[in-house]
């Protein structure tokens, strides 16, 4: 009979702890279905600060390089003046740069003209400058030009036309045809005798036509001289001449006037 209590005793107590455990579990949502291990729904979120319906943040796009340098730059006075200074040295190197091409073109065409000129030119001109003023004027500048074109400049640097009483002005090829010379000499009177000539300048100009034709030599010579006679002041002395002589075209008269005779 004890026994048969003992056990209804302990029926009761294991019913009314299964009760009591039961009341503490939660009952799931009639309508949603029970959850699986491993559903996404078990997973907590790893901040429960973090609102669900927040929208994520995006970073601004980074800035290109043209654009952070202005910024730098403007931001940085040393650094803009330091531009300002590489733009400067640039333009001045393309400046130097197109000085260099124009003279590159200039020396080209005087090339093309060069090699133009032997190949279609036949005649040949040697022209000399000589120089038979008395020691009362001292030369100190020469100028050549042939059709307009500078041909020969020379001063008195190191007494150089002192020295050289004759030039060879300019020895080669030219165009058959018509052709003018124009000389320009500058002297400084000098007189021991004639002291208010000392420091006195001098310019004479002239012009010379003279015709080339195919297959002969021009041997033009220039001299700057002292015309008229005692009757003539020394104002109106110096002068220039001009001779001229035919010669044909061949080698012995080139290396004749290559050598120096005439």
């Amino acid at each position: 009979m004890t026994r048969c209590l003992s056990l209804a005793v302990l029926s009761v107590l294991a019913i009314s702890v299964a009760a009591g455990t039961a009341r503490g579990q939660v009952d799931p949502a009639p309508d949603e279905p029970p959850v699986e291990p491993g559903d996404a729904r078990t997973s907590a979120p790893d901040d429960e600060w973090a609102t669900p319906d927040a929208e994520p943040v995006t970073e601004p796009p980074p800035e290109t390089p043209d654009v952070a340098a202005a910024a730098a730059l403007l931001a940085d006075p040393d650094k803009d003046r330091e531009y300002k200074d590489r733009l400067r040295e640039m333009e001045e190197d393309v400046v130097r740069l197109k000085e260099k091409i124009y003279k590159t073109k200039v020396r080209l065409n005087l090339l093309k003209e060069r090699i133009l000129s032997n190949v279609v030119a036949e005649a040949w001109a040697v022209i000399t400058h000589r120089n038979e003023m008395s020691r009362a004027f001292r030369l100190d500048q020469v100028q050549y030009y042939l059709d307009g074109k500078k041909l020969y400049f020379k001063t008195n640097a190191e007494d150089f036309l002192a020295k050289n009483p004759t030039i060879e002005v300019f020895r080669g090829n030219v165009v058959p045809g018509n052709h003018t010379l124009s000389v320009k000499l500058l002297y400084t009177g000098q007189g021991k005798f004639f002291t208010y000539l000392k420091g006195y300048k001098f310019e004479i100009a002239s012009k010379y036509t003279f015709y080339t034709s195919r297959g002969r030599i021009v041997k033009l010579d220039v001299t700057g001289y002292e015309k008229g006679g005692p009757t003539y002041s020394l104002e109106e002395k110096p002068a220039i001449k001009f001779a001229v002589v035919q010669l044909p075209f061949n080698k012995e008269n080139i290396a004749r006037l290559t050598s120096g005779q005439e």
